[in-house]
């Protein structure tokens, strides 16, 4: 019965996607839960969101070789070299991120060579590395050809695409898992035992069966949100766009999305995402002009607060890992960098870390701890599942992402010299300032959905044009 069920789904998928490919996108990013749907596909182990994936790819292949086979009488040499100069072409405007993306990719297929386990290590090289690389150069092509045809603004058609097919089911996806997180909470419906048992410490889990998976899918849309009706409160009073339906929709789903998604973050407990949804908005508020003192002052004494008061010494213990559950912390990066020391240039290889680890884990004041899948950290994670190659790929995609949304803010100030607003790329930046604050204590891109996100959000900076971005949104 659930493979009939999984295989109308895929049916019906398939010929939404046909019919619109902007349907199939919009299902896509709305259902990104559906990794946690698996099943063997010829006897390999995949998933339903994986299928939907590469649905949305062979439709997109496909309709582009139709349109270069019946657009052009040139010959198939011709074609080549044309291909090759495009790609030439695209690699010199962005040389960084592209130079990033390929060590990212070639440290990861390294790496399933010095893993344990190829088989595994495949499946997570797809995963989290090949098929969302692969969904940002189809986002990028799409949003830039298709962008074109929608009717609704004539200044930024790649950004109202963007955000119509991209960050609205995203901002969907992540309203409906608030809420049930909410619902979880009150009546510990589908939450695994051991969260439930324990009501000193109960977190709910959404549909993920651990709780900091709410967190980390949650926390990166919340200031995306935000900036989300603050665009529309701009673009309404300066009426760059007329007030739509579409317009109506997002910021009604923003508005519910924010507190919704806040309560659930703090059900599931997720320290970590809370001080990035901080970071992130204190960010904004920094770079804006007329909030940017305000911020500085709230921050001073926020800070002096923090160490001088003595009923906020859970929150400062908690902060400074001096609580039991940073002191495990502490002691996993203990042991990963003595790892490292001995894997500098391959660290443990994909999918291996839990059993080359072993030989260095010990105890903590005490303590006998379990062996956890990654060690807790974004940084040391890159490095010891894709090696040294693909962390310096990583950060170099980063550091790409904050230079690209400088040059933007650059080129606004010069522009508009009065009444300055932030362009649209620094709110997408703001899930890379949540990432990187977050993962500090945890791993906000080993997961399939959140592998996905990331790469959505390069693919939306990616494409925006500097010569079309004329208001805040």
């Amino acid at each position: 019965m659930t493979y009939t069920l999984i295989a109308l789904y895929t049916f019906l998928f398939a010929y939404i996607t046909w019919r619109r490919f902007e349907h199939g996108l919009f299902l896509f990013f709305l259902l990104l839960p559906t990794y946690l749907i698996r099943f063997p596909l010829f006897g390999v182990p995949t998933t339903l969101l994986e299928v939907m994936f590469w649905i949305l790819f062979g439709v997109w292949a496909l309709s582009r070789i139709t349109y270069h086979i019946s657009h052009s009488e040139q010959t198939k040499e011709k074609l080549l070299l044309r291909v090759t100069r495009y790609v030439k072409n695209t690699y010199t405007k962005q040389p960084l991120l592209f130079t990033s993306i390929i060590l990212f990719l070639l440290g990861a297929t390294i790496s399933i060579f010095t893993s344990i386990n190829i088989r595994t290590a495949l499946g997570e090289w797809k995963a989290f590395y090949v098929e969302p690389v692969i969904l940002f150069l189809l986002l990028v092509t799409t949003i830039k050809d298709r962008g074109q045809n929608i009717e609704d603004s004539e200044t930024r058609p790649h950004l109202l695409y963007s955000i119509l097919y991209i960050l609205t089911p995203l901002l969907l996806c992540g309203l409906i898992t608030s809420l049930l997180a909410i619902y979880q909470h009150f009546t510990g419906w589908y939450v695994p035992y051991a969260f439930w048992e324990n009501r000193a410490t109960y977190r709910v889990t959404a549909w993920y069966g651990f709780p900091n998976g709410v967190g980390l899918f949650l926390a990166p849309l919340v200031p995306l949100a935000i900036g989300m009706i603050i665009s529309f409160i701009h673009e309404t009073k300066s009426s760059i766009i007329k007030r739509s339906y579409n317009h109506i929709i997002i910021t009604t789903i923003s508005l519910l999305y924010i507190p919704c998604s806040i309560l659930a973050i703090l059900f599931a407990k997720s320290t970590g995402a809370l001080i990035g949804i901080a970071a992130s908005i204190g960010f904004l508020l920094l770079l804006y002009k007329k909030t940017r003192w305000l911020t500085l002052a709230v921050g001073i004494v926020g800070i002096v607060s923090l160490f001088s008061v003595s009923s906020l010494k859970p929150i400062r213990d908690e902060i400074f890992f001096q609580d039991r559950s940073g002191q495990i912390r502490l002691a996993i990066y203990d042991e990963t960098i003595q790892l490292l020391k001995d894997r500098p240039i391959f660290g443990a290889g994909i999918a291996s870390y839990d059993e080359r680890i072993a030989p260095y884990h010990g105890r903590v004041n005490g303590e006998s701890i379990e062996i956890f899948h990654h060690p807790h950290n974004i940084f040391l994670t890159m490095w010891v599942n894709i090696g040294l190659i693909g962390l310096i790929g990583f950060l170099g995609i980063i550091v790409w992402c904050f230079k690209r949304s400088y040059e933007v803010m650059m080129l606004r100030s010069y522009e508009e010299k009065t009444n300055y607003q932030l362009p649209i790329t620094h709110y997408l930046l703001t899930p890379m300032i949540v990432l990187l604050t977050s993962g500090l204590v945890d791993s906000p891109y080993i997961k399939n959905d959140l592998a996905f996100l990331f790469w959505a959000i390069i693919s939306i900076i990616y494409s925006m044009s500097y010569k079309k971005i004329n208001s805040s949104l």
